[in-house]
């Protein structure tokens, strides 16, 4: 099932319970297709591990599902990086990915090299929000400072919002008047609330009531 957009007029942050368990930070706007729940897990885990190929439907949901393209479009889309140590298991980026696709589809350019990850630092996956930000202090590095008047974070899964919320400070740091808004597959919130799912609607087969 998918979000129910009209409650929160097109932003994820207007909705308490996704708000409260994400890392505060200087992004002002949210979309998602869903929490990070059977089915959409397991698509996304395909992805990241292995499936490439995934990248084009599950950008295809976005856009069909999401609120991102009903309102003002960002001047371009900056995928969140991932460590070299991911990139040589992987050989592929799956955010940079979802950001070529949503990126054509909807005519807005693309900044691959916006930003690095430096090292080899843990993974964030299994870390809880005070270790994800201290494992995120000295991990990202800007590659560009020229920033246009709206971005878009592309993510795949948005955890406790550190990541987001760190790469939204260092693009402040050198561009404080631009405007930043996240673009994720899902999110996983403090608390899963099924009052704001569309009741009857399932990502396989595209079914609605």
């Amino acid at each position: 099932m998918f979000f129910n957009n009209q409650k929160v007029a097109g932003n994820l942050l207007n909705w308490p319970n996704i708000k409260q368990g994400l890392t505060p930070g200087p992004y002002q706007q949210m979309c998602a297709l869903s929490y990070f729940q059977w089915p959409l897990d397991h698509l996304i885990r395909r992805f990241k591990y292995g499936h490439p190929l995934l990248a084009e439907p599950l950008a295809q949901w976005f856009l069909r599902y999401s609120a991102a393209s009903s309102g003002q479009l960002p001047d371009c889309l900056l995928p969140v990086p991932i460590s070299p140590w991911r990139f040589a298991k992987r050989q592929y980026h799956q955010t940079l990915l979802l950001a070529d696709y949503v990126g054509k589809h909807l005519d807005i350019p693309v900044m691959p090299k916006w930003a690095h990850r430096r090292g080899w630092q843990r993974s964030q996956q299994s870390l809880g929000r005070r270790e994800r930000l201290r494992n995120l202090k000295q991990a990202y590095e800007l590659g560009s400072g020229d920033f246009p008047a709206r971005v878009a974070l592309i993510d795949d899964v948005v955890t406790t919002g550190a990541t987001i919320a760190t790469l939204s400070r260092l693009i402040h740091q050198v561009a404080p008047s631009t405007e930043i808004v996240v673009w994720a597959l899902a999110v996983t919130p403090n608390k899963a609330d099924q009052a704001l799912l569309l009741p009857g609607r399932q990502i396989l087969g595209h079914r609605e009531a």
